[in-house]
């Protein structure tokens, strides 16, 4: 296969060369709009309202400034990935169909021998018929892409890693934020304490006698204690939402990743000789011949970088022995 119909063949089946995890998702619009429904709200409570004349529940979540942008992340995290299990959901749906329905059809209805390029479009027509409104960027569709339309027959297995990449990646944010939710909790903690610590120092050192020191302790204490148990309430609150949001975190990305395992099983043992047995010997062949040049040429570029290590090895030997012989004379 030439280098002008491999750009071709690139051209007609992607569209588009950038690729695009399925199930990836940008974090900005569930940042946007919970800073709209819950971060804006609970700081106008906060502002507006006295939290001391409420109950305790309300004291933990809205009694100091650190509570709502505790509540903003969780709430973004969450959304985020409930969005992303409705991706994935989406995406299992549309593989299924096309290991189930759409492949098995276009196969038994295409001639032996039929081009990958004509191959591919009848199952990108097929799943469009099917579904509409489907991703054009699902991993099956996308494998199917790579092995029809690339010279290399080892390219899908290539493809597979850097799925499991994209996949991981795709979870980074939330990971993040289920540290940072701790994090902002800690910050709450500290800050409270040293607000009360503050509080009292300054009480103490306005103290002009020692009879004095009994009713300032009574009246300042209060305000400490206050001021210490909102500094815990942030690090309760924090832990409190960060277990249950790592959970969802950790069952969704174990669900994507077996999903993707069953996908890299049928795909080897069952979709890929099928594929591999329609398209035509010739193709095939130039595919094969591609892969070995392809191998060929890596062998040879490790033998002309272990040559080269070769030769600066040989070349410091000689650099080491004729200094040597220098000082011996």
């Amino acid at each position: 296969m030439s280098a002008v119909f491999q750009q071709q063949t690139t051209v007609s089946l992607f569209g588009e060369t950038k690729y695009k995890y399925p199930t990836e998702l940008s974090f900005t619009s569930p940042l946007l709009m919970t800073a709209i429904f819950v971060l804006l709200p609970s700081l106008l409570m906060l502002n507006l309202l006295d939290s001391t004349t409420y109950s305790r529940l309300y004291q933990i979540l809205w009694g100091n400034w650190i509570s709502p942008f505790i509540l903003w992340f969780f709430a973004a995290s969450a959304i985020y990935l409930l969005l992303k299990k409705r991706k994935l959901k989406q995406e299992m749906h549309t593989s299924q169909l096309m290991i189930s329905q759409i492949i098995p059809a276009i196969l038994e209805n295409s001639e032996n021998g039929i081009s990958s390029v004509e191959l591919f479009k009848r199952l990108k027509e097929g799943l469009i018929q099917m579904i509409p409104t489907a991703n054009r960027w699902n991993i099956l569709l996308s494998r199917c892409r790579l092995f029809l339309g690339h010279e290399r027959l080892n390219i899908d297995e290539e493809a597979e890693f850097f799925e499991r990449e994209y996949m991981r990646a795709s979870y980074a944010l939330p990971r993040f934020m289920i540290w940072a939710i701790p994090i902002l909790g800690f910050i709450g903690t500290v800050w409270g304490i040293s607000n009360g610590i503050a509080g009292f120092s300054n009480a103490m050192t306005s103290v002009d006698s020692v009879s004095q020191v009994s009713s300032t302790l009574k009246d300042n204490l209060p305000i400490v204690t206050s001021s210490l148990a909102a500094a815990f309430d942030t690090t309760f609150l924090a832990l409190l939402l960060s277990i249950p949001l790592m959970l969802m975190m950790t069952w969704f990305e174990k669900t994507e990743e077996n999903y993707i395992i069953i996908l890299d099983e049928v795909w080897l043992y069952d979709l890929k000789p099928k594929l591999s047995a329609r398209i035509s010997h010739e193709q095939n062949r130039q595919m094969s011949i591609g892969g070995e040049q392809q191998s060929s040429n890596e062998e040879l570029k490790l033998l002309a970088a272990q040559v080269g290590a070769l030769q600066k090895t040989m070349q410091d030997l000689y650099e080491t022995v004729f200094a040597s012989s220098l000082k011996e004379q």
